[in-house]
């Protein structure tokens, strides 16, 4: 055999040994039959967290419908901004903690309008240094932080309608 049939004999084993032993890539795991057509509502959200939002439920295998699509269940989704609050304050050094916390309401019903999944609460914090020396690092680090803190929630929803 030549190099290349060699090569593609090894491939094959070994796709077919990861398949056969359950294996799958993080994040491939689709959404249950029922939950394959969504009408997606939501609330609190600008236009970026909704794409974000649309884009992984997407990915999740669901496909986005419209409000009056017979066969489409509803999740309705209310993005929360809970207040900062600051834990530590230091005159010294100029630093201060504090704690960002973002919520996300959810619930499912069915096409015929039954309720699947009452109203849940999932909830993601994290706290953060500012430097009142250097406030456009801080700055920038709170967009970050507030960036992952909604991608959190996001990957959570999602783990918590697999379940269904």
């Amino acid at each position: 055999m030549n190099a290349a049939a060699i090569r593609f004999f090894i491939i094959l084993v070994a796709t077919i040994g990861l398949a056969a032993c359950g294996f799958r890539l993080a994040g491939t795991t689709n959404l249950p039959q029922e939950l394959s057509s969504i009408y997606l509502q939501t609330n609190g959200f600008d236009t970026r967290q909704q794409n974000a939002l649309q884009q992984q439920l997407t990915r999740a295998g669901a496909e986005l419908k419209n409000q009056d699509d017979p066969d489409a269940v509803k999740l309705t989704v209310s993005f929360n901004v809970l207040p900062d609050r600051r834990l530590v304050s230091s005159a010294s050094d100029g630093k201060t903690v504090e704690r960002l916390t973002r919520s996300l309401d959810f619930s499912l019903r069915s096409a015929d309008g039954e309720m699947l999944v009452p109203t849940r609460t999932l909830v993601q914090r994290n706290d953060i240094v500012f430097d009142d020396d250097n406030l456009l690092a801080s700055t920038k680090e709170k967009a970050r932080v507030l960036e992952d803190l909604q991608q959190a929630l996001f990957e959570q929803l999602i783990r918590q309608l697999k379940r269904i």
